[in-house]
């Protein structure tokens, strides 16, 4: 999975600010409370690399065909790798410090 972006925030309104952006952008709250937000944006992969691989399993490779099998496990690793490793996470947090008392390092954007 990609790296959760950390951004810092002053007090709960500052959140509801930062992630206004992020909203209008497509991301989705996951958690929220007065101290944090976690917001989460899917990546799914290509429409048109979706469509061209839904075309080659439905009218191209024949059915009895092993290649059939090939194409379908290609495109459910390509769906599957989008999904898991490029979909995006940002955490906004009024937090300094972690649960051990350690400082957070907090990403620029």
């Amino acid at each position: 999975m990609t790296k959760t972006f950390i951004l810092k925030a002053e007090n709960p309104d500052d959140i509801e600010k930062i992630a206004k952006s992020f909203l209008d952008r497509g991301f989705k709250v996951i958690s929220e409370d007065e101290t944090h937000l976690i917001a989460k944006k899917r990546n799914l992969g290509s429409f048109f690399v979706h469509l061209i691989f839904i075309l080659l399993i439905l009218f191209v490779v024949n059915y009895t065909s092993w290649m059939i099998y090939v194409v379908c496990g290609v495109y459910i690793t390509y769906f599957l790798y989008f999904l898991f490793s490029k979909s995006e996470v940002v955490l906004i947090t009024t937090e300094a410090t972690d649960e051990d008392g350690n400082p957070v390092e907090f990403d620029n954007l």
